[in-house]
């Protein structure tokens, strides 16, 4: 703790870093069929050293991102690593509410994914001067550490830190051999395919992946037209069967709740086990009436990249809404609140699988899965982490898949930078990949 007490910020920074894919490619799906997958990158610099941290966008919600960041970026300068991170219930509310601009979306959007983007770099900092990955730094913690990294105002009534306490005391006698299985075995994965994928070239995709990587469970977009839906499912059973590889899909949020139960109903003979994010991101109810609906035929409900805050999270796990859950690392105001809902999942048995369907994202969640399985002694069962790998040359320490798991990261630091080419190449507007010829 004395060391983080002497280690002040002096500067935040930030740049716009926006990657190019064509249109119906890698990143396609029902609701965005051209993605350009992009970062908003922070550099937060100590006396002692300087964090990374990344947002994630779509492109021009880079520079929404950015602006907050910068708007945000006086209320750390001078702060201390003890004050921002072990005090974080008190610093986060000054964080999330920036006077003069909360009321377009209070603890959400632009300005929370834009602390989250900060805090992301501040927690990369402290891991950096810890000599450690996050994961193990976050580890090495003593429980009530954890808790005062945390900010439960807004979900006590679900979580009291007490209850927080308990789950991590719970856990500390056999954090040794999960860090010991952690670094042989790694993290159970699943790959993304993406819904611009001819049918012939997904089964070539699935084959390569299954083959080099040993990945056996594969997500698919569906939802812009069910006979082509129909069409590559049943392609890809008539290969390979429910024995060999297990098959999710992804509508990201395109039906309605009615039209959810009827296109999974007519996908059900491919045996599907869980349909991601089938309506609005925000519908705890539509997703409720969905998962009650598909029971019946053994489909699961899953969602969760979309949920801003912390407390819409809990609603969805404590509400009965969905059979997993999917935090995104950038969705929210970064690490503290992933952790909370990683709490909240483990106090109602849900298992929690990462989103990371974009740049850096694969870098990031691996970190949080891995803190989850040592300090809240979470198995791995039904926890599949996403892994989509085609961004992953952008950054520093690339997420690396063996055997069907991703190895746990070993550099000290948690996104810890992107390559200098990257940042180079891919900087907006004036980087090479965004000039006109």
């Amino acid at each position: 703790m004395n060391s983080q007490e002497r280690t002040k910020i002096v500067s935040i920074d930030v740049e716009d870093i926006r990657f190019r894919f064509p249109a119906l490619g890698d990143g396609s799906d029902a609701i965005n069929p051209h993605t350009d997958y992009s970062n908003p990158c922070v550099t937060v610099t100590s006396d002692r050293g300087a964090g990374v941290g990344i947002g994630f966008s779509l492109g021009r919600g880079n520079e929404q991102i950015c602006s907050a960041v910068t708007e945000l970026a006086p209320l750390l300068i001078g702060k201390t690593l003890e004050e921002v991170l072990f005090d974080f219930g008190r610093f986060k509310w000054t964080l999330s509410n920036p006077i003069q601009s909360r009321w377009i979306a209070p603890g959400a959007g632009s300005y929370y994914m834009a602390g989250g983007a900060i805090m992301n770099a501040v927690f990369d900092l402290w891991a950096k001067l810890e000599g450690k990955p996050l994961w193990r730094a976050l580890s090495d913690l003593e429980p009530d550490q954890i808790v005062r990294m945390i900010d439960f105002r807004y979900v006590s009534h679900v979580l009291t830190p007490f209850e927080a306490l308990e789950t991590l005391r719970r856990g500390e006698s056999r954090k040794r051999a999960l860090v010991s299985e952690l670094l042989d075995d790694g993290i159970p994965c699943y790959f993304t395919t993406w819904i611009g994928t001819g049918k012939d070239e997904l089964l070539s995709q699935i084959r390569e992946v299954r083959s080099d990587l040993g990945i056996t469970s594969f997500k698919l977009k569906v939802g812009s037209e069910l006979a082509r839906d129909r069409a590559r499912l049943q392609a890809i059973r008539k290969e390979f069967d429910s024995d060999e590889i297990t098959l999710f899909v992804d509508a990201n949020q395109v039906w309605s709740a009615a039209e959810a139960v009827r296109w999974m109903r007519s996908l059900s003979e491919f045996e599907i086990t869980w349909i991601e994010e089938p309506t609005a991101p925000d519908s705890v109810d539509g997703h409720r009436l969905i998962r009650d609906q598909l029971s019946e035929l053994g489909i699961e409900v899953v969602t969760g990249e979309n949920c801003p805050n912390p407390q819409l999270a809990t609603q969805f796990i404590a509400d009965g809404a969905v059979d997993r859950f999917q935090i995104d690392a950038c969705r929210m105001m970064g690490v503290a609140d992933c952790l909370l809902v990683y709490l909240v999942a483990a106090k109602h048995g849900i298992p929690v699988c990462p989103h990371a369907g974009g740049s850096g994202l694969d870098e990031l969640v691996p970190h949080l899965a891995a803190w989850n399985h040592v300090s809240c002694a979470q198995s791995f069962d039904r926890v599949e982490v996403e892994q989509v790998g085609f961004c992953s040359h952008f950054f520093v320490q690339p997420s690396e898949v063996r055997g069907g798991r991703i190895t746990v990261p070993r550099l000290p630091g948690y996104i810890v930078g992107l390559t200098d080419d990257a940042k180079s190449r891919y900087r907006f507007p004036d980087g090479p990949a965004w000039r006109k010829e």
